[in-house]
């Protein structure tokens, strides 16, 4: 048996070969590929067609691709009924129409693979738009527009713009659009090969993906008139997007204690009808967020109904009998600390004192309720009083010093509720009052307001809380001065209240109501101890919906 004896460097080497071959990786360097695939036309299926019949439409690249993202990649306008199935063979990309699709007659069709088609190793995206006609010509008409958020006036993307030949209201609901296009980024759109003619539009966040509008969390806009397409008129649409109000409903209740029934809806419950056998008692209506407490005291202990009216439905929460002796017993009457501790509160100059209550208020006692001024308890007397409309709140109004330090006292008995319950124990708060040039001061001046409309103009933080509203009418400017606001970055919004609830409505479709309009501002920054003047003229984009 021979041996060959291999000096080591080289058998070094051979082993690093080896290695090498049954490794191989990609090279190094050079310029990275930014060419997308391209589409070799004499080996595809012949784009522009014109009297098309269904067949397997092929295109073929003239290198390796990959499918990603098909499902929501490839659009086809007229959407089709049916799924068609899109696969690879090699260098071509496959689309078989489903076997039970019937194509529209003189129509053409456009398919959008967007970013599906890509090359193996960059990712190079090959834009690929094939489009066909069932007819003798392709329609070469366009229509293009932009949709944006109805309360922000932000572009919306991903939002379907629908086109129909049927003008019917119930369209929407019923039927697939003739054409559709998808927004970009900037909210925009653009439908080609559109036929000459009158559409009703209708742009749609389509959930579930069947170009219906046929669910309340699906968002919708829609012009106000009818869209005519022509060789001379291709217009440019612009369309608000908003979500209709969801039908009210009650989700749950609670009226298992005395005094309170918890009414919890789907939403905010401003519109919400209630009513209840009127046994002469203590009603207070308490709304917050999307829960009615319906506060109430009973002459006499006795059951009794709670009807919520929802269309032709009436739901009936009732109340049980037996319920107050028990809680005239154990119940208590505190005060709602907004914030735990015995931290002392910062007031503004001007701001009142707040006190929260676990029950609705029926009175005070001022004897009792006490307010000290600085560490030698300097006596001030302030003005209390019941809040009118939140009847849990108390104010206390009084006339500070900057910097200076003010406590109160509340002894025990002085404020009672609308059961008879007073507070057992004494009530103790520590306030810090800050000096005026720790803030600062807002003149808002609003021009180019109808007199024959109403206004609803808030004043926000930048983030969302709001400091203070005005309803307003019968008037062309509006003028306001906000007092020691605390420095920071404010919003003045002006709405077009329509409908005069006091609030920002949404739209609805079947009563073809817009969204009401309304526009914001950011103002300066706010400083300490400075005066900003902000003035915003009440001009709104798009007076009527194009």
């Amino acid at each position: 048996m021979w041996k060959f004896l291999l000096p080591f460097s080289l058998l070094g080497t051979l082993v690093l070969l080896t290695f090498s071959c049954a490794n191989p990786v990609a090279p190094t360097g050079g310029p990275r590929d930014k060419t997308p695939p391209q589409l070799i036309p004499e080996e595809s299926t012949p784009n522009f067609q014109t009297n098309f019949s269904k067949q397997r439409i092929e295109l073929t690249y003239d290198e390796w691709v990959q499918l990603q993202d098909v499902f929501t990649q490839v659009v086809v306008s007229p959407p089709l009924e049916f799924r068609p199935k899109i696969d690879l063979k090699k260098r071509t990309v496959r689309l078989d129409f489903n076997e039970r699709e019937a194509l529209r007659e003189d129509a053409t069709y456009v398919i959008n693979f967007g970013d599906a088609i890509q090359d193996l190793t960059e990712r190079n995206k090959a834009k690929m738009v094939f489009v066909f006609s069932t007819g003798d010509f392709i329609d070469s008409l366009s229509l293009s527009g932009q949709v944006v958020d109805a309360f922000s006036g932000k572009p919306v993307e991903e939002v379907l713009f629908l086109l129909y030949e049927n003008k019917a209201d119930s369209v929407v609901r019923t039927e697939r659009p003739f054409y559709f296009g998808k927004t970009d980024k900037q909210g925009n759109f653009k439908i080609n090969n559109v036929k000459a003619g009158t559409f009703k539009g209708f742009a749609l966040t389509d959930q579930n993906l069947n170009y219906l509008f046929d669910s309340e969390v699906e968002k919708i806009g829609f012009p106000d008139s009818l869209i005519q397409i022509t060789d001379s008129i291709q217009p440019q649409v612009k369309v608000r997007l908003f979500s209709e109000l969801p039908t009210l409903f009650l989700t749950d209740e609670e009226s298992d204690d005395y005094g309170l029934v918890k009414l919890i809806f789907n939403r905010e419950p401003y519109d919400a009808k209630v009513g209840y056998d009127n046994l002469n008692q203590f009603i207070y209506f308490e709304p917050e967020n999307d829960t009615i407490r319906l506060w109430y005291d009973l002459k006499e202990d006795r059951e009794w109904n709670v009807y919520i009216d929802r269309d032709t439905i009436v739901d009936t929460v009732r109340v049980e009998a037996g319920l107050k002796a028990e809680f005239l017993q154990n119940a208590r009457l505190n005060w709602v600390k907004k914030r735990p501790g015995d931290a002392p509160i910062t007031l503004s100059p001007t701001e009142p004192i707040t006190l929260t209550f676990s029950h609705p208020l029926a009175g005070f006692d001022t004897s009792g309720i006490r307010l000290f001024e600085d560490s030698i308890r300097t006596p001030v007397q302030p003005l209390v009083q019941l809040d009118s409309v939140k009847k849990r709140q108390l104010f206390l109004q009084f006339a500070r010093r900057g910097g200076l330090a003010y406590e109160l006292e509340i002894l025990p008995g002085m404020v009672f509720d609308q059961y008879g319950l007073r507070n057992r124990d004494t009530l103790r708060q520590v306030y810090n009052a800050a000096p005026p040039k720790e803030f600062g001061n807002l003149l808002l001046k609003i021009t180019g307001l109808r007199p024959d409309t109403t206004y609803l103009i808030r004043l926000l933080v930048k983030g969302g809380e709001l400091v203070e509203e005005f309803q307003v009418n019968k008037i062309e400017s509006f003028e306001h001065r906000f007092q020691t606001l605390s420095p920071g970055n404010y919003v003045a919004e002006v709405i077009e209240d329509l409908d005069g609830n006091g609030r920002w409505s949404t739209g609805n479709y079947d009563l073809k109501r817009q969204p009401e309009r309304l526009l914001t501002k950011e103002l300066e920054q706010l400083r300490a101890n400075w005066d900003v003047e902000a003035e915003l003229q009440a001009v709104f984009s798009n007076k009527k919906e194009e």
